[in-house]
């Protein structure tokens, strides 16, 4: 967690914090969906190693027996980078396979950034985001050895992104941790794609704190596509997709439809939805990397700093 002291006193705040996940684990990597990838690709790679959950530690699977059988694996997912990013390191660290679809209107140098851990197999589709997510899971499937691992659940494909959302429980963690005990937020601005860190967050958050401690959740999404303002402005209590192949420079966020286990959760707990364009998105970053007074330098790429960019602008 960053302090911001001379921004919140500038704008007449008790205090404004960050998590910053940009240092996490290895300097290349530079991902804010970093923990959830890894914890769900280590207990796919620990059942079938025949491991118990419980209490699994890396040093277990770091055994040559295990590693026999991650190495047999491959792990198939659709990103528009954070969360495929991950995904590449995390096989590396695990001695298993990635291999990363991106929809069309991602960058190259994004795809060379996956490419760059243990040579993941990284193509930009022609598809949008969904159809990506699509195609990610057939590839899976007709592997016999290949696991999709996709931070959007539907029906029928729960149980990986739950452990991608536990995953992102340690965020909460370190959060609680940094914070006094009676240093409680007020509010809480998270960006969303398809939703699944936001939820992972909320869930980790609010089953630690007593209601009368919970803060108003504030979800933050481009302005070109906004499944949950969406969803919400239906107001019919169900999921809605953005159509066509929307574009925005926040291609972690470019996301078309709520994930069904992360829409009932933010539809519960959110308070607010805020859009944000790309020029927001451009002024957020400009001021975390050139802050007033003594603030610590932040740099952050265009999803992960949406949720502070919206706060800003």
């Amino acid at each position: 967690m960053l302090s911001l002291p001379t921004y919140a006193h500038q704008h007449g705040l008790a205090a404004v914090m960050i998590k910053d996940e940009g240092d996490r684990f290895d300097t290349r990597l530079k991902a804010f969906k970093a923990t959830g990838g890894l914890f769900a690709m280590a207990c796919c790679i620990a059942e079938r190693a025949g491991l118990s959950l419980d209490h699994l530690t890396y040093d277990q699977l770091r055994a040559p027996t295990v590693r026999a059988v991650a190495k047999q694996l491959t792990f198939y997912t659709a990103t528009d980078g954070n969360h495929g990013r991950g995904v590449a390191w995390a096989a590396a660290k695990l001695g298993t396979h990635a291999v990363v679809k991106m929809p069309a209107g991602s960058t190259k140098l994004r795809a060379e950034h996956i490419a760059q851990f243990n040579g993941a197999q990284v193509e930009i589709t022609d598809k949008n985001y969904d159809d990506t997510v699509q195609l990610a899971n057939q590839l899976a499937e007709s592997d016999p050895n290949g696991i999709l691992i996709q931070d959007m659940a539907w029906d029928g494909y729960t149980t990986i992104p739950e452990k991608i959302s536990a995953g992102y429980s340690i965020i909460v963690t370190e959060l609680l941790d940094q914070l006094a005990a009676h240093d409680y937020p007020t509010h809480l601005f998270l960006q969303a794609g398809v939703g699944q860190l936001s939820s992972g967050i909320i869930n980790a958050l609010f089953s630690q704190l007593s209601v009368d401690h919970q803060p108003t959740v504030v979800i933050v999404e481009p302005a070109t596509v906004t499944c949950y303002f969406l969803s919400t402005q239906k107001a019919d209590g169900q999921a809605h997709t953005v159509p066509g192949s929307p574009q925005t420079i926040m291609a972690g966020l470019n996301c078309q439809t709520p994930s069904a286990i992360s829409f009932p959760v933010i539809q519960r707990t959110a308070s607010f939805y805020g859009t944000l364009t790309d020029e927001v998105a451009r002024a957020g970053m400009r001021q975390l990397a050139h802050p007033a007074g003594n603030d610590p330098v932040v740099v952050s790429g265009e999803s992960g700093v949406a949720a502070f960019a919206l706060f800003y602008g």
